[in-house]
């Protein structure tokens, strides 16, 4: 007998000499900055002022001020990226903005652009190219923001030519034929570069809404307010130290920091400190303390970033990349436990009811598929109310609960909206429950809504029961802040607004039916009170507002 060979080693390609060039580089540029603190501080020891309790508190609001600062930059890092067309799990997102931070002291931002693009191409499969140009196109809100700071405060404190600078500077770049030429030179930067970082063959950056006036409002008035952030850290930890008012502090960081990005110094090493030592020292402060100041502020800000970078990165080599394919199986487990019972157990009889409200009127067949039935709680209760409902789902493991929660496996089984295991017209009615903005793009949303109403008999009742989104402020809550806490969505959801419901469907929408407004944190007991007001605003003309609505959709009889 002829033994096989033994499969040959798949062995790993070497690494690039640009990554080593760009670590050896961040290396070099602490190390630097390290020797260089370590010389100030030698110089100064002897006449260090005495560290107050309120030092300490002002270095841990600073430092908390940089935490917000870099959260929020991460939110603006993920909105850029979805109006760039490239959509992937809000985590996987999270993990590579925050990765870039471990190199930051690499020169030309070239460190925290290598580290993004090879996380987010490893976890999501996104273009090199299109990582390097958001990245570029977010270091230019970042300096027209601090462009924007510095140049209202020196116009208020009557420096104008500055300001005209500055101000006539940001002016120009947000106007139509600036973001245009910006967006087009960015382009050609992130091709370059991306090519040059060995991503594989170049791929086409498009983004065009980047440019758009809403992306480009948001985006920099997103930036301007995180680097105030970090700017009243310093203005907590100069004020009542040194003649430096809060107002002059943060002219004094932001038009250095602004400097820095200037000159493209890595992390700011050198140039932000020493401009900040220059103002101190006009300010009247003694070199050690403004030394101590500008060694904390440096800590707080560049320290803080770098630490969150390290930490993130040593997250994304532990954690696994975010599959949407087996999203449902992984986190069937905890499914039941990403919403307060007592508002799970609300919306099921709200729900419910309002289908039998319209069936009942109707007056037609009981025969109901629940597509995307989940655990089974929605099919039980329908056929607790005398409807003969059974189910499809495309987790496996979600069937198998819903299996064991209806006790009987016959009634539930594995399909998906986009693929129902029925012959046509088998239904009465069909209903889908937070089902469809889980699909990846309009157009299997379309196809969704044609299978839907092919399993439909002439006449029958297709029930959406959708997230609603009209309210921007439960958009921003639904897109960025429910997925960061909870894992049933993952950020890449694509909502279905009940005013546009003809985009996917021709069949005619009779009725659509709002319902609640409170949110799903809120404790039980608060609910209860606010339930008239809820009651009230669901009957108003403020009903379009609400968190959840209802469709309905009659399939055509011819």
């Amino acid at each position: 007998m002829i033994e096989a060979a033994p499969a040959a080693a798949v062995l790993r390609p070497p690494r690039s000499v640009a990554w080593t060039l760009v670590v050896a580089s961040a290396l070099a540029v602490l190390v630097t900055g390290v020797l260089a603190t370590l010389v100030v501080l030698t110089e100064h020891a002897a006449d260090f002022p005495a560290t107050s309790p309120r030092f300490w508190v002002a270095l841990m609001s600073a430092c908390l001020l940089t935490v917000a600062s870099v959260n929020l930059r991460a939110l603006r890092w993920i909105f850029l990226l979805r109006r760039a067309e490239t959509r992937i799990p809000i985590r996987d997102a999270y993990v590579g903005y925050l990765a870039g931070f471990a190199l930051l002291l690499a020169p030309f931002f070239l460190g925290e652009m290598a580290i993004r693009a090879w996380v987010l191409r490893r976890r999501g499969a996104v273009p090199t190219e299109v990582t390097v140009f958001v990245n570029l196109w977010e270091r230019w809100l970042d300096f027209l923001a601090l462009a924007s700071i510095a140049g209202v405060l020196w116009a208020a404190f009557g420096r104008l030519p500055s300001a005209a600078v500055c101000l006539g500077g940001v002016m120009l770049a947000a106007s139509p034929a600036g973001r245009a030429l910006c967006h087009r030179l960015l382009i050609v930067g992130a091709q370059r570069l991306g090519r040059f970082g060995g991503g594989g063959p170049a791929e086409t950056v498009s983004a065009p809404a980047l440019a758009q006036p809403g992306p480009w409002t948001t985006a920099l008035a997103t930036s301007v307010v995180a680097w105030l952030l970090p700017a009243a850290g310093y203005g907590f930890l100069v004020s009542g130290v040194t003649r430096l008012d809060a107002f002059h502090a943060l002219l004094s960081f932001s038009s250095a920091t602004l400097v820095a990005g200037l000159t493209l110094a890595p992390g700011g090493v050198v140039t932000v400190g020493g401009r900040l030592l220059s103002d101190l020292a006009a300010a009247g402060a003694s070199p050690g303390t403004a030394a101590l100041l500008v060694l904390a502020i440096r800590l707080a800000t560049a320290g803080v970033a770098t630490a969150f970078g390290c930490c993130f990165l040593y997250g994304h080599l532990r954690w696994r990349s975010s599959n949407s394919d087996d999203h449902f199986d992984a986190i069937a487990d905890a499914y039941d436990v990403q919403i307060p019972e007592a508002r799970r157990l609300a919306l099921l009889a709200k729900k419910t009811s309002l289908m039998c409200e319209v069936l009942d009127a109707a007056g037609g067949g009981r025969e109901g598929l629940d597509v995307g039935c989940g655990q089974g709680w929605y099919a039980a209760r329908m056929r607790e109310l005398g409807y003969h409902v059974s189910g499809i789902d495309t987790s496996a493991a979600q069937v198998a609960r819903a299996a064991a929660h209806l006790r009987d496996s016959a009634l539930v089984g594995v399909g998906s909206a986009l693929s129902i295991p029925a012959a046509d017209a088998s239904y009465d009615f069909v209903y889908t429950i937070n089902v469809l903005h889980h699909l990846p793009s309009i157009a299997d949303q379309r196809h969704a809504f044609a299978e839907l109403l092919r399993v439909l008999r002439p006449g029958g009742r297709l029930f959406v029961h959708e997230i609603n989104t009209t309210n921007w402020l439960f958009r921003f809550y639904m897109g960025y802040v429910f997925p960061s806490l909870n894992c049933i969505d993952e950020g890449v959801e694509r909502w279905l607004l009940p005013a546009q419901l003809n985009a996917y469907t021709e069949a005619p929408v009779v009725d659509v039916r709002y319902f609640t407004f409170l949110p799903d944190f809120l404790p039980e007991p608060f609910v209860r009170l606010c339930a008239p007001v809820e009651r009230w605003l669901e009957r108003s003309r403020f009903r379009k507002y609400s968190a959840h609505y209802m469709a309905v959709v009659r399939k055509p009889t011819t």
